[in-house]
């Protein structure tokens, strides 16, 4: 959960890649990021090379940022709902995994 909010909360200016560069050198760490000369969609550093960005080649990153932030949304709404389950009945098994991939079949 907390992965989803963090990079699919763009709106929400919690993780801005035209603002922010990942590095994965120590524990990680996110710098803002100098964008003087760079047209790159996000920067992750190299963790061999620093000054190399591994995330030159991107594509879609909005894309992906909007589906993590959907997968959020999903996954709040179902907790919410087991919270409010007032009853002590036990619930039927859900499958969550289909409600955020939906083209994805469990069967």
């Amino acid at each position: 959960m907390d992965f989803l909010y963090f990079f699919g909360m763009f709106s929400r200016n919690v993780f801005d890649p035209r603002q922010m560069r990942i590095s994965v050198r120590g524990s990680g760490v996110y710098i803002k990021r100098e964008r003087c000369c760079s047209i790159d969609p996000i920067h992750i550093d190299d963790p061999l090379f620093p000054t190399n960005n591994v995330g030159r080649n991107c594509f879609r990153i909005h894309q992906c940022i909007k589906a993590f932030s959907e997968a959020y949304s999903i996954l709040e709404n179902e907790l919410a709902s087991l919270s409010n389950d007032d009853d002590k009945c036990p619930r039927p098994s859900s499958r969550l995994l289909p409600k955020i991939i939906p083209n994805i079949d469990l069967s």
